[in-house]
């Protein structure tokens, strides 16, 4: 960026603008904050991080500095002019700061009463950058909440631990009862939410709320319908430290789909890692200091899931799934019609080890009645697919012109509950390639269609846009990203189709490294 203040561009329609935050402390979601804003420096991207965590700013000792002498408070408050004044530049080359409160007296209370959410979020966006990143202040507040419903993107940090899961779900009922209330007041009726909100108890779950404003005010039911459906909150487990941590993420996603109603994305675990620690400790960034790390290691494969999603992807609404009620057999059990029996025995285990009396997934998104009216209708479920015979009566009450293929079913439908794109990649049998066989897009193109496989399919459960998809089958090089992250892309579609994803890599970027000779690799 050069010496000086950061010379940022007005902001493209290609800028992203992403919230980051914990609905609890001590998640890590300030870690995350800055090495996702360095992994994304180091790749040529122009980013801003900025820190709204006021009372306790912390994201200059992430990035192994001094507390920045100006901040956001310092502006709110009228002692800068200019925003742009408060932000400094990092030791990562294309990487910026903006801090939150610059010192012992402008804590505390963020200044968004003096200058307000959407406008402070419009300067902030008008400083230019390719990727602002901005870390929240943890939990379910008002001004928090308001920016997870204005950014581009929002990513929501856990942890394995009850209390945090809980607070997770409650972040993500509170932003959908926000988005209610904002087109119930523009009708006058946002008593109706109000009155929800002030129930004892858990937040109101979405499909609540829709269902009581449809009953007041029938007018605004699609509106904030599609208020909800478009809130698709983004996922990060952190500090995995065994099997069921790793497994926490999709469980929660099936969760939130089945009891709140909402789709939010997963995009992965980071592993336990003293290093993290060790890292601040020594004052040096994390990427810095330790860049073979597990928890590097995890954050790269997260860079390259947000990396793959375009703009439709991010702003696509998703739609709200049936209630557990109004599911067949096959979606209470999370798989495909035409599950195999094995399969059928693998989603009952995995229901039992999510939402069993002692499983996490399950906290805060439903009541005690709710998880065990669930698991009851999946042994029922479970009990009737088992049964040949009586599996073939469901099958013909339930679908009497047949299953749906691949290429019929809508694409909200094919993974609108977890484990179904997970069970058809589970099917498919090994490919075999003969020693002449190139293994190029065409390849991949080609085995995809024999299989009767969709793109959205391998972009539902890699993380990845259809359209890079679409790039490498039709080898369009100058479409695709650097070298390090169409590396992985081609590997996630390979492992897919369960074809040998060392030769797809080897064959796919000889024809890359041909066409753009010039990529960083």
């Amino acid at each position: 960026m050069g010496s000086g203040k950061p010379g940022f561009k007005p902001q493209t329609d290609a800028s992203r603008t992403l919230v980051v935050s914990g609905a609890k402390g001590g998640v890590g979601a300030s870690m995350i904050a800055t090495n996702l804003g360095i992994f994304l420096a180091q790749i040529g991207k122009r980013v801003l991080v900025v820190d709204l965590s006021f009372a306790d700013s912390c994201l200059y000792a992430w990035l192994g500095m001094s507390r920045p002498k100006l901040g956001i408070a310092d502006f709110a408050a009228g002692r800068i002019p200019d925003l742009r004044d408060a932000v400094v530049e990092t030791p990562i080359t294309g990487l910026s700061l903006l801090g939150g409160a610059s010192g012992v007296g402008v804590g505390g209370s963020p200044p968004f009463s003096a200058v307000g959410v959407e406008d402070l979020l419009g300067r902030i966006r008008a400083l230019g950058a390719d990727y602002t990143l901005l870390d929240v202040t943890a939990g379910v507040d008002a001004d928090a909440i308001e920016l997870f419903g204005l950014a581009d993107a929002s990513i929501a940090v856990t942890v394995a631990t009850p209390d945090a899961v809980e607070a997770t779900y409650r972040l993500f009922a509170a932003v959908c009862l926000s988005r209610a209330r904002r087109a119930a007041a523009r009708e006058g009726a946002s008593s109706v939410v109000d009155e929800l909100a002030a129930r004892p108890g858990r937040p109101p779950a979405p499909r609540d709320v829709i269902r009581a404003v449809a009953a007041a005010v029938p007018a605004l039911e699609d509106e904030v319908r599609r208020l909800i459906a478009a809130f698709q909150p983004h996922l990060i487990v952190n500090q995995t430290r065994i099997k069921a941590d790793e497994a926490l993420g999709e469980a929660m996603v099936s969760a939130a789909i089945r009891w709140l109603g909402i789709a939010p994305r997963l995009l992965g675990e980071i592993g336990w890692d003293d290093n993290v620690w060790l890292s601040l400790r020594r004052g040096l960034p994390l990427l810095v200091e330790f860049p073979r790390s597990r928890a590097c290691r995890d954050l790269e494969q997260i860079v390259r899931r947000l990396l793959g999603m375009d703009g439709r992807d991010l702003h696509a609404p998703a739609p709200i799934p049936p209630a557990t009620a109004d599911q067949n057999l096959y979606e209470l059990l999370e798989i495909y019609p035409g599950a195999s029996e094995e399969e059928v025995r693998r989603a009952r285990k995995q229901i039992r080890e999510w939402y069993g009396s002692d499983g996490l997934a399950g906290r805060g998104a439903c009541s005690e009645g709710e998880r065990a009216d669930y698991v009851q209708r999946t042994e029922e479920a479970h009990a009737t697919l088992l049964d040949r015979s009586k599996r073939r009566e469901y099958d013909r009450r339930a679908f009497p012109d047949g299953f749906p293929s691949a290429h019929e079913r809508p694409a909200n439908q094919r993974d609108s509950i977890a484990g179904q794109v997970t069970a058809t990649r589970d099917s498919l049998p090994d490919v075999e390639i003969g020693d002449d066989q190139v293994v190029d897009g065409a390849f991949l193109g080609r085995v995809r269609r024999e299989r009767g496989v969709e793109l959205v399919d391998i972009c539902n459960r890699a993380k990845i846009s259809v359209g890079y998809l679409k790039a490498i089958e039709e080898e369009r090089f100058a479409d695709l990203p650097e070298a390090v992250f169409t590396r992985g892309f081609v590997t996630e579609f390979a492992r897919f189709l369960k074809i040998d994803a060392p030769r797809a890599v080897r064959d796919f970027m000889a024809k890359f490294d041909a066409a753009r000779p010039f990529v960083d690799r």
